[in-house]
C-alpha cells in the first residue's frame, strides 16, 4: 500500500495519450508528453489453467484444442462456446492485497442434454459457504448471479453490474447463476485482504453500475486530484475522431469520476480498461501499490518502452511494488488486429 503522492513527469513532445493521475499543473505537459518517466516493468507473465464447466462439454472441447496447439482457436471459440472458468489465486508478495482472482466464462441453453444430468453433480452456481476476514468484487459483463445471505440481503444482479461484499466478522452467502438472452453468464470475481483492523467489522454489501470515465480531447473537463486518491484523464489516443480508450471504474476514481465505494481497507483501484487498436494507455501507480492485470480479449503489451512485455488473451502480469522505481506507473499499448479489454488492480 503506502503513500499514494505522485511523483514528476517530463519527456519529449509526442502525440497525445491517455493518462492518468495527473497534478493540474502538469496537465499540458504530461499530455504532450506520452510517455511516464518510469513505466514499471513486468515481473513475471502466467498463463493460469482453465477448467471446463458450464457447459463441461464445451469446455472439454476447448481443452482439447489447447493440447492439440490451436491455443489461439480455442481463445476465440470459448468467448461465443463458454464452458471454461479459470481460478487464480495470486502471488501474497507481489499482488497483495489481492489473493485470488476468478475469471467465468459460461453458456447455459435448454437445449443442452447434458445439462440435466450434470446439475446432478454439480449445481449451476454456488450454495451457501462462508466467507470471514476479506472481501468479494464481483464484476459482471453478461449475465450474473443470484445472491442471498444470512444477513438478509437478496439481490439479483448482472449486465455490467460490480457487488462489493464486506465479510469482514463472518456471513453466509449463496451465488446461482443466471443467463442473458442469448445464455451467456461471464464475470470477474477477486478476494481481496482486509487489514487486521477492519477483519471483524460488520458484513456489508454494495451494488453499483460502476461508472464510464471517456474523454475525447485533452481540454474537456480535468478536475486535480487529491494526492490520496488518484484520478484518471483519458484523451483520444489517436487525432481526428478515433475512439478513445474506455475505462469501467469498479474501483477507485478515474477522471475525476469515483466509484463510489466504501473501503473498508486502504485505498485500491479496480479498472477495466478497453484499448482500440493502435491505442497507448498509461496509468500512475504509487510507489507502495502492487498491480496485476489480466487480459480479458485480445492482447497488449505492457512495461517500459524499451522493455515491452507481451500480455496476450488469459494471460495474468505482476507489476510489484518491489519493481518501482519512485513514483511510476503502468503503460498498456495495443498493436494486435483487435480491440484489447484488460482488467487493472492497482
Amino acid at each position: 500500500r503506502g503513500d499514494r503522492t505522485l511523483g514528476a513527469m517530463a519527456g519529449a513532445s509526442m502525440p497525445l495519450l491517455p493518462r492518468c493521475g495527473m497534478a493540474l499543473g502538469l496537465l499540458a505537459l504530461a499530455v504532450q508528453a506520452g510517455a511516464l518517466a518510469r513505466p514499471r516493468p513486468v515481473g513475471s507473465v502466467v498463463k493460469p489453467l482453465r477448467l471446463p464447466v458450464w457447459p463441461v462439454v464445451n469446455g472439454l472441447a476447448l481443452t482439447a484444442l489447447d493440447l492439440l496447439g490451436q491455443q489461439g482457436l480455442a481463445t476465440d471459440l470459448e468467448v461465443k462456446l463458454g464452458g471454461r472458468v479459470a481460478p487464480m489465486s495470486l502471488d501474497a508478495a507481489d499482488a497483495d492485497p489481492f489473493i485470488l482472482l476468478v475469471h467465468h466464462r459460461h453458456r447455459f441453453s435448454p437445449w443442452d442434454p447434458i445439462r440435466p444430468i450434470f446439475n446432478l453433480l454439480l449445481p449451476e452456481g454456488f450454495p451457501a459457504h462462508p466467507h470471514r476476514g476479506f472481501e468479494t468484487v464481483t464484476m459482471t459483463m453478461h449475465g450474473g448471479l443470484l445472491h442471498r445471505d444470512s444477513i438478509g440481503v437478496k439481490q439479483k444482479y448482472g449486465d455490467g453490474q460490480v457487488q462489493w461484499l464486506t465479510a469482514g466478522k463472518g456471513m453466509l452467502h449463496e451465488e446461482m447463476w443466471w443467463s442473458d438472452q442469448s445464455g451467456r453468464a461471464e464475470l470477474f470475481q477477486l478476494w481481496l485482504n482486509l487489514p487486521a483492523r477492519s477483519k471483524m467489522l460488520p458484513p456489508k454489501i454494495q451494488l453499483f453500475s460502476p461508472p464510464l470515465a471517456e474523454v475525447t480531447t485533452a481540454a474537456a473537463a480535468f478536475t486535480a486530484p487529491a494526492a490520496a486518491a488518484p484520478k484518471t484523464v483519458s484523451v483520444d489516443a489517436v487525432a481526428g475522431g478515433a475512439r478513445p480508450v474506455r475505462v469501467h471504474v469498479m474501483g477507485g476514481e478515474h477522471e475525476g469520476v469515483s466509484a463510489g465505494v466504501e473501503l473498508a481497507g486502504g485505498p485500491v483501484t479496480l479498472l477495466r480498461v478497453e484499448l482500440p487498436v493502435g491505442s497507448v494507455w498509461e496509468c500512475d501507480l504509487p510507489a507502495g501499490h502492487n498491480c496485476v492485470i489480466y487480459t480479458r480479449l485480445g492482447a497488449v503489451k505492457a512495461g517500459a518502452v524499451s522493455e515491452m512485455t507481451d500480455v496476450t488473451a488469459h494471460h495474468l502480469a505482476y507489476l510489484p511494488a518491489r519493481l518501482a522505481s519512485g513514483s511510476d506507473g503502468l503503460r498498456l499499448e495495443n498493436a494486435a488486429g483487435i480491440e484489447a479489454d484488460v482488467l487493472v488492480l492497482a
